[in-house]
């Protein structure tokens, strides 16, 4: 075997035992939760997601991975992820008591991009007892850079900008809106040996 067939699996061997000790994931939403792209002249902004990512959302929580977005959105731009993470929220395992098996809540923070995305992570942190050293993110564009470089397990979805993927410890193989985070909990789950049939989905 080449030296560098060696490398790439030494580095999955880093990668895999990595991905068993994440506590924390914290997600941008546009280009990682969506394709990146809005439906202007509506009187809403539409956007277009993933029901598998979403479900990837219900299985970091059904292995007690606490969840946050941190977006830069505003406004009438933000109503698309206040409306998915308040149904998060409102899923039958988030309202069960926490000693009853239930899930911890999402959190969101809106208005964050760039440094103050690491603001917005320290403070989630900070509210659970939990360090960078656990924490996985994943984002896609210049404005999560920040960030990325911060966390332990830094994440891109396979449309990322070349400077995100550069940095990223794994791509996905969906882009963003079409599966990216199920991919990434996927890893997880595989990483650990988890069969996600095993796990409540909602």
């Amino acid at each position: 075997m080449s030296l560098l067939n060696n490398l790439r699996r030494l580095r999955m061997k880093n990668i895999y035992e990595l991905a068993k000790q994440i506590k924390v994931v914290v997600f941008d939403f546009d280009g990682v939760f969506t394709d990146n792209s809005v439906l202007e002249g509506a009187p809403y902004k539409g956007k277009i997601r993933s029901h598998y990512d979403g479900q990837g959302v219900s299985l970091l929580r059904a292995l007690g991975i606490e969840v946050a977005v941190i977006t830069n959105e505003t406004g009438i731009h933000a109503e698309p992820v206040v409306g998915l993470v308040e149904k998060w929220n409102n899923l039958p395992s988030a309202k069960k008591p926490l000693e009853d098996g239930g899930w911890a809540r999402v959190e969101l923070f809106l208005g964050m991009g760039g440094p103050r995305k690491v603001e917005a992570a320290e403070q989630f942190l900070a509210s659970i007892d939990a360090s960078f050293e656990e924490c996985a993110a994943m984002g896609d564009d210049l404005v999560d850079v920040p960030l990325l470089r911060k966390v332990a397990f830094p994440v891109a979805p396979a449309q990322a900008e070349k400077v995100v993927k550069e940095i990223a410890l794994f791509v996905t193989e969906r882009p963003g809106g079409a599966g990216a985070v199920r991919d990434f909990v996927n890893f997880i789950l595989r990483a650990r040996g988890i069969d996600p049939t095993t796990l409540p989905f909602n």
